[in-house]
C-alpha cells in the first residue's frame, strides 16, 4: 500500500495575485524539491483577473524510484490538489468553488487578508464582501485549514508576502521536503535575503501555531488601508452632549461629533448634533432609525471636497504608513507622488456661490462637465505640499463654497421627507433615511448617486408624502427603489422600479384610516 502511495504525486496549487512574487514562491519551491532529490514539475497559467490579475502555479513532487522519468500532469483536476495555497481570501473561495478544495484530501493554507475587487470599491453603498462566511467556507470544504493575516504578518517584519508563505508551507509538513532545503532554497537569491530570511522564519513561527485564529476585523481589511476609513462612522462610548439619544444612536453621534470636528469646526458639529436633537424629539421616533440617520447625516456633513482631499493627503499616518509600505529605513528619503484630476464642479466648487454657480453653468453649456484636470503633485517637496497645504487651510472657508451650499440644500430636503414620513408613514421612515446611501464619494461617483436619488425623490417620495399617491407600498417601493440603484448605477433597473411602482401606487386604494 505505501509503494502504491509512493507512485503518486503530492499536488500543490498556488493562487496568487499579480506582484505578490508568486513566481519567485514557485522557483524556491522547485528549488527545494530538486535539493531533496525529488522529482517536481512546475507550471503556471498567467490571467487577467478582477484586480491586479491572477496566477495560479501548479507543482507536482514525486520520489525518484529507478531511473524512469515520470509523467505528471500539466495542470490541476479538481478533488485532486493535496496542498492549495491562497496568498488572498477570496483567491482561496474562488479556488474552493472551482473544485479544487475537498474534504476528503486537500489542506488549505490562506492568507485572511483583503485585496477589494473592482465592483467591492465602485458600489454605490459599501460593497465589501464579509469576510466571516468566506472563512467558514474555506474551514467547511477543507480537509485541514490554516488562516492568517499573512499580510499583516509580512509587514510586521519588513518581508515579502511571498517568504512568509514559504515559511507556512515548509512548517506545515505537507510536502516531503525537508526544512534545511527549504532554508537552502531561500538563500540562494542574491538580493534582499535577509529579508527572506525574516519572513521565512515568520512563516515558520505562524506553522508552529496548533490553531489559527485569524482577527476576522483586521483580515477584513487589507494591512495598506488606513486606520480610520473616510467613508465609515464606528461607534464610540456616548457623551453628555449626546445622551439624549438612545445608547447605539448616543455612540455613533459621539463619533460623528468628533469627525465632524474634525472635518470642520466644533459650531459645525453642534449642528449636526441640533439636527439630530430635533428628529429624536419626534414620537415616532425609533432607536434603529436614529442610529441610521446618526452615522448618515454625519457621512453626508463630512461630504468628500478638495479641501477634505487634500487635507487626508497630508495627514502624518498617511505618510507613516507609505513609508512603512515602501519599506524605509531611518533617514531615507520616500518621494510620495498624488494623482488628482478634478473635474469643473470639484474646481469651480471652491468658488462662492456667485462666481462658482455661472462657471459650472458654463461649463455645462460647453460639454465640459465630463472633462477634467489632471495633477501629479508630490507632497514630499515643498512645492506640492504648500499647495495641498494651502487647499487644507482654505477650508474655513467652507460654509461660503458653492459646493457647501449645494450639499446643505440636499441635507435639508432629505431631513424634510424624513421628518415627513415620522408623521406620515412612520415605518418607511428608517428606509428613507438609508437613501443617503446613495450620495457618496466625488466625481462621476457622486454625480450617479446624487441622480438617483434625486430620481427616488421626484417619482416616489415627494407624491408619496407630499402628493396624491398612495403611501401603502412606500417603505417597499424606496427599499426596491434604493437596492436597484445600488445594482445598476446607470439608472435602468431604477427605472423599472419606479415605474412599476407609480402603476400599483395609482390603482391602490385609500386606507380606512386615510379615508377617514
Amino acid at each position: 500500500m505505501s509503494g502504491a502511495a509512493n507512485t503518486q504525486p503530492k499536488r500543490l496549487l498556488i493562487a496568487a495575485m499579480g506582484g505578490e512574487g508568486g513566481g519567485v514562491l514557485a522557483g524556491w519551491l522547485t528549488s527545494a524539491a530538486l535539493d531533496a532529490g525529488l522529482w517536481v514539475q512546475r507550471t503556471s497559467v498567467p490571467g487577467v483577473a478582477q484586480r491586479t490579475g491572477a496566477t495560479t502555479y501548479y507543482l507536482e513532487f514525486l520520489p525518484k524510484m529507478g531511473t524512469a522519468k515520470p509523467v505528471m500532469a500539466l495542470h490541476p483536476a479538481p478533488g485532486r490538489v493535496d496542498l492549495l495555497v491562497a496568498t488572498e481570501l477570496l483567491e482561496a473561495v474562488r479556488m474552493v468553488k472551482l473544485g479544487f478544495v475537498t474534504p476528503e484530501r486537500t489542506r488549505l493554507l490562506a492568507s485572511s487578508h483583503r485585496t477589494y475587487t473592482v465592483d467591492e470599491k465602485s458600489s454605490m453603498e459599501d460593497g465589501r464582501l464579509d469576510v466571516e462566511p468566506m472563512i467558514a467556507t474555506c474551514r467547511a470544504f477543507a480537509a485541514e485549514a490554516s488562516i492568517f493575516d499573512l499580510s499583516k504578518t509580512a509587514l510586521g517584519v519588513s518581508a515579502h508576502l511571498n517568504s512568509v508563505v514559504m515559511g507556512l508551507v515548509a512548517g506545515s509538513g505537507a510536502l516531503p521536503i525537508p526544512l534545511e532545503s527549504f532554508r537552502k532554497a531561500i538563500q540562494s537569491g542574491k538580493r534582499v535575503s535577509d529579508a527572506n530570511l525574516r519572513g521565512f522564519e515568520a512563516g515558520l513561527a505562524l506553522a508552529a501555531e496548533a490553531v489559527a485564529v485569524p482577527d476576522l476585523r483586521g483580515g477584513a481589511k487589507p494591512a495598506n488601508q488606513p486606520a480610520v476609513a473616510t467613508d465609515e462612522v464606528q461607534a464610540l462610548e456616548p457623551t453628555d452632549e449626546t445622551g439624549f439619544l438612545p445608547q447605539e444612536a448616543a455612540g455613533l453621534a459621539a463619533e460623528g461629533v468628533r469627525r465632524l470636528t474634525d472635518y470642520q469646526n466644533a459650531v459645525y458639529a453642534s449642528e449636526y448634533l441640533e439636527h439630530l436633537r430635533r428628529i429624536s424629539a419626534h414620537n415616532n421616533a425609533t432607536p434603529k432609525m436614529l442610529a441610521a440617520l446618526a452615522r448618515l447625516l454625519a457621512l453626508r456633513m463630512s461630504y468628500e471636497d478638495t479641501h477634505r482631499v487634500a487635507e487626508l493627503k497630508l495627514r502624518q499616518a498617511r505618510l507613516s504608513r507609505v513609508r512603512g509600505e515602501a519599506k524605509a529605513r531611518l533617514g531615507e528619503i520616500v518621494d510620495v507622488k498624488e494623482f488628482m484630476k478634478p473635474g469643473p464642479e470639484e474646481i469651480f466648487g471652491l468658488l462662492p456661490k456667485s462666481l462658482g454657480k455661472p462657471l459650472v453653468s458654463l461649463a455645462e453649456r460647453r460639454g465640459w462637465s465630463s472633462s477634467s484636470l489632471p495633477m501629479k503633485v508630490k507632497t514630499t517637496r515643498f512645492s506640492g505640499f504648500i499647495r495641498l497645504k494651502a487647499l487644507a487651510y482654505a477650508k474655513r472657508w467652507r460654509p461660503k463654497s458653492l459646493r457647501h451650499h449645494e450639499e446643505m440644500e440636499w441635507l435639508a430636503l432629505w431631513l424634510r421627507y424624513v421628518e415627513a414620513a415620522l408623521d406620515k408613514m412612520p415605518e418607511a421612515t428608517i428606509e428613507i433615511v438609508e437613501t443617503a446611501r446613495l450620495v457618496r464619494g466625488y466625481g462621476s461617483t457622486y454625480k450617479r448617486g446624487i441622480r438617483n436619488w434625486s430620481l427616488i425623490e421626484t417619482e416616489i417620495l415627494e407624491p408619496c408624502l407630499f402628493g396624491s399617491l398612495s403611501c401603502e407600498q412606500l417603505a417597499d417601493a424606496v427599499l426596491q427603489a434604493r437596492l436597484a440603484a445600488v445594482k445598476d448605477p446607470d439608472s435602468a433597473a431604477l427605472d423599472k422600479v419606479v415605474t412599476a411602482f407609480k402603476a400599483v401606487a395609482r390603482t391602490t386604494p385609500p386606507s380606512a384610516s386615510a379615508a377617514e
